[in-house]
């Protein structure tokens, strides 16, 4: 790679940065949307891990087979991935031969616990692109908190990343404080 194809490149990625920080939008090379989404973390996440926290207590099991013990609104809901984001549970990884591709065996971390015994707070969002998580919101929530709000489709869509930071709403990763 050249100079100027590596000027061009650096071009690119720093438009399209600005972009997903932004409103979101086309990427001028493969036409893929993107946009760094904030995602708060809602009465069904909380309710999630307060049955994982219960059902873990009540069987004292190391991994709870959500699969097989779950109720139907946490099975079909899928919240547990996204509040590994927050630290608040983990997965059992899969054998290596294994033929699918998640165990299916969660449990609470000592932060998970923590979050639902009401002893700590956690941003209340996160900041996430291609699903990595970009940075999180400097509002923090308290479990009982996740109860409080209704689901809010054009708050999601409007939120915007670099607004965000700008506001001192939110803080990048690695932005020590």
């Amino acid at each position: 790679m050249n100079n100027l194809d590596l000027f061009f490149t650096n071009d690119l990625r720093t438009q399209w940065r600005k972009r997903i920080e932004g409103d979101g939008g086309y990427c001028p090379i493969c036409d893929k949307w993107g946009k760094i989404s904030g995602i708060r973390i809602n009465a069904t996440m909380a309710r999630s891990l307060i049955w994982l926290c219960r059902f873990h207590n009540d069987t004292a099991d190391t991994w709870v087979n959500v699969p097989l013990y779950g109720p139907r609104w946490l099975v079909q809901s899928n919240q547990l991935p996204t509040l590994r984001r927050w630290g608040l549970v983990e997965r059992c990884s899969t054998d290596d031969d294994s033929v699918t591709k998640h165990s299916g065996l969660w449990r609470p971390t000592a932060k998970g616990w923590d979050f639902y015994m009401g002893k700590i707070s956690i941003p209340e969002k996160f900041y996430s692109y291609n699903n990595t998580v970009e940075g999180y919101s400097t509002n923090e929530v308290r479990i009982h908190e996740c109860f409080a709000t209704d689901f809010d489709y054009q708050a999601v869509m409007s939120d915007s990343y670099s607004a965000s930071v700008l506001t001192g709403k939110a803080k990048p990763l690695g932005d020590d404080q």
